[in-house]
């Protein structure tokens, strides 16, 4: 590889970092894959211990007065169930008056102190805790969506800036050409000046010289404004005013880069999709779909679950953890039950999951025709590349031929023995012939990177 053609692949490297720093779809995919990120940590709280607590003074009705206070955690604990422990501490005043009857001895006031451990287990839905495991691996494919996202974000990044970077070299080297052109011409012009003033050409001959000056001037002028605007144009794409080094743009560097690229006959179509972020962000919505169809499903199931309290209760008239037996006989109580709840109807869930489905019916779709345009785009960009290839080489032949064209016409004007239009027709035929290498060195660029872009740019894409 030349060194212009080294330099080009190094200043383009620098300027694709540059955009990934700057660029603000780049930073907003980033800041996307944090939020999904932060929404699945945000999941594990599901495990957080709950702490909770009552305060209350009560009179009632019946005589006796009540303080109350509660302090309790509750837990959800793998493998799915939820563990709650509470403490209570009752103070009763004013018994006598009180409708209690079974007080042993005569005690106006009276502490009552209660421990309990409960146990919650879903059986149906929800069985060990299966909606949130789903929510979870949702999260999850959420996440890695937004990665894949970033990623197509930068592959777009990439590949708009490799094109616009061939653009500011196109308009170098076009402004380049016009620019030979017209020193060429200029040229021309003051030799027939010299020879008509020698008098060896009639006058005539200055005019189609001064008009090409013209041409060639005003020429030149569109192309400066159009190099110009290219560069405007990639540093929109940097999301920068100013890049952190002068782009470098020439003819050569356009002509040798273009000549050093190559691309294998043979490629992978199945590595492209594995590489593609567009290709994998919509397998992965489809497979948060099917993670939120899996939840409504288990929605469908009833809801029962099994719940059972071991309770330990006493009581003390001076002492405030009451541990005798004052209003019962014993001080260990226990209680299980099931409870068993559903809706009337579940058309809200049916419902939801007819629109999931038909949400991951059309992703696949969408993941087909991405195929698709992705196999059709590499075999495209290819076939475009081998032309350009072949077209490159047919044209240097040309460029060498018109050169020999033109120091045999410029020689027999400077001899008389031509016109100044025979001349300027060379010149035209070298000027074509160089813009046709310009267009064809741009448009094998610009297949190349096109082909690296629908391979999604995986190292181990072509077979070598």
């Amino acid at each position: 590889m030349g060194l212009p053609a080294a330099w080009a692949n190094l200043q383009l490297e620098a300027l694709i970092a540059e955009a990934f720093s700057n660029n603000p779809a780049v930073q907003a995919a980033q800041y996307e894959v944090n939020r999904a990120q932060a929404e699945r940590d945000e999941l594990r709280g599901f495990f957080d211990p709950q702490l909770n607590a009552t305060a209350s003074q009560t009179d009632y009705n019946s005589g006796y007065n009540q303080a109350f206070l509660h302090a309790g955690v509750d837990a959800a604990i793998l493998p799915g169930v939820y563990l709650g422990t509470r403490v209570e501490e009752s103070y009763y005043s004013n018994l006598q008056g009180s409708t209690v009857t079974n007080v042993s001895g005569s005690y106006n006031e009276l502490w009552q102190s209660t421990a309990g451990l409960r146990l919650g287990v879903p059986l149906l839905r929800d069985r060990g805790f299966l909606q949130w495991k789903l929510s979870d691996e949702r999260a999850a494919k959420r996440q890695r969506m937004a990665q894949n996202h970033w990623l197509a974000i930068t592959q777009q990044c990439r590949h708009d800036v490799e094109q616009q970077y061939i653009a500011v070299l196109e308009a170098e080297a076009q402004r380049y050409v016009a620019q030979s052109a017209l020193i060429r011409v200029e040229k021309l012009l003051k030799e027939a000046q010299e020879l008509v003033r020698l008098k060896i050409v009639p006058g005539y001959q200055l005019f189609t010289a001064r008009s090409e000056v013209a041409l060639r001037q005003e020429s030149e002028t569109a192309d400066q404004q159009a190099c110009q605007t290219t560069k405007i144009r990639l540093l929109e794409l940097l999301g920068t005013s100013k890049p952190a080094r002068p782009v470098q743009a020439s003819f050569g560097t356009l002509v040798l880069w273009a000549e050093s690229v190559d691309l294998p006959p043979l490629y992978a179509e199945a590595e492209a999709l594995k590489a593609r972020g567009d290709y994998n962000e919509i397998q992965d919505f489809i497979e948060v779909a099917e993670k939120e169809l899996a939840i409504n499903r288990d929605n469908l199931r009833s809801d029962l679950s099994l719940n059972m309290e071991a309770i330990l209760q006493g009581e003390d008239p001076n002492d405030i953890i009451g541990t005798g037996r004052y209003l019962s006989e014993r001080n260990l109580g226990a209680s299980i039950g099931l409870t068993w709840k559903r809706p009337w109807g579940y058309r809200t869930e049916k419902a939801r999951m007819r629109a999931v489905s038909a949400t991951i019916d059309a992703r696949h779709e969408l993941l087909r025709q991405t195929a698709i345009q992705i196999c059709a785009d590499l075999k495209v960009q290819h076939e475009q590349f081998m032309s350009a290839q072949d077209r490159l080489s047919l044209v240097s032949e040309a460029i060498a031929s018109a050169h020999q064209a033109l120091e045999a016409e410029n020689e027999r004007f400077c001899l008389g023995e031509g016109r100044s239009r025979n001349v300027l027709d060379a010149q035209r035929d070298l000027t074509d012939a160089l813009k046709r290498q310009t267009i064809i060195a741009v448009e094998l660029l610009r297949a190349y990177s096109n082909f690296m872009y629908a391979s999604g740019y995986a190292d181990d894409f072509l077979n070598q």
